[in-house]
């Protein structure tokens, strides 16, 4: 199967941070709305979240729990979301077409085990997100987009019946669409620079994650590799979230000192990352140096947030 990469900015709507569906909604949306990039106002997570979900309450990534699009935020920027559950997909059929024509597009929500582009087509069966783009009334195909095993939007054709397979047999049988509604610009800038204000004055952090590095990988309580594995997906979602916050601070202030930091931060973040990405596969990693990779990464955390809060009393 060849892949064909749909057109978007894979740094910024990248799957270190964001899920499956938050990823798919955001490109297209992005392709539709340019403020798009203020919801990332909510991307400043502090590292004792990162620790408490994915370390303490061993959530997987694609679970981590932010307001990333949450519906207010969307309604800064002329957005409604709508979920719609159904019992078949005969049933939500109507709405798929009706979607895709009035937006471009639609979500569903089905089982990876009965789409071919997928890592676990016939093997597992795993609650995932499509986008559909188009239905093709001479061949009965829907044209879909979503990742490659690489993680890499891409563009496929498919028999309308391996949709309704993967949707009929998918633990919600859901769809998801966002309708536009006209909205002011400038009101969208100055509603997420009030709510990202608010999240700013309540920002508090202990940096356990980058103090007690090693304890966390050496814990008596979790297996050296589930430790590592968790730590390497803490990382990842840091990361994200970075590079997505560099994206509405840059928006919002322009600040060049912020921007640096944020680069060094996603820079320093991605060695960390890597290294345990090595420790996964060897089930080893060198405490002494993630020691002292996570002290320059709270210190470039630390001057981030301080800049950012002079920023912000500076632009009240």
């Amino acid at each position: 199967m060849t892949d064909d990469i749909h057109s978007y900015d894979r740094d910024l709507y990248g799957r270190l941070f964001l899920n499956c569906y938050q990823r798919q909604a955001l490109v297209m949306l992005a392709e539709r709305v340019p403020d798009v990039p203020l919801l990332f106002h909510r991307c400043l997570i502090s590292t004792d979240d990162l620790l408490d979900q994915v370390v303490r309450l061993q959530r997987p990534k694609y679970d981590f729990t932010s307001r990333i699009c949450s519906a207010d935020d969307l309604a800064l920027i002329g957005l409604a979301r709508a979920d719609t559950t159904f019992a078949s997909y005969a049933e939500a059929r109507p709405l798929l077409k009706e979607s895709v024509s009035r937006d471009g597009y639609v979500i569903v929500v089905g089982d990876v085990f009965y789409w071919p582009h997928c890592p676990e087509y016939r093997t597992r069966h795993l609650m995932h997100t499509v986008i559909l783009r188009d239905h093709h009334a001479d061949s009965g195909e829907w044209s879909i987009i979503d990742d490659n095993p690489a993680s890499v939007l891409c563009a496929y054709r498919y028999p309308e019946e391996l949709i309704a397979d993967g949707f009929d047999n998918g633990e919600l049988r859901e769809v998801r669409s966002f309708t536009l509604r006209p909205y002011d610009p400038g009101e969208a800038h100055r509603g997420t620079r009030e709510s990202f204000s608010a999240l700013l004055a309540d920002h508090r952090d202990s940096w356990t994650l980058f103090c007690e590095v090693e304890a966390i990988l050496d814990s008596p309580w979790t297996a050296r590799e589930r430790a590592i594995a968790a730590l390497y997906d803490v990382f990842s979602l840091y990361q994200g979230s970075r590079i997505a916050l560099r994206a509405y601070l840059h928006r919002a202030f322009g600040d060049e000192a912020a921007g640096t930091l944020l680069d060094g931060a996603v820079q320093q973040a991605a060695g960390v990352q890597n290294a345990l990405l090595l420790g996964k596969v060897t089930g080893a990693v060198d405490p002494a140096w993630l020691a002292g990779a996570c002290r320059g990464l709270r210190e470039t955390e630390e001057k981030l947030v301080d800049r950012v809060r002079t920023l912000d009393k500076e632009a009240a």
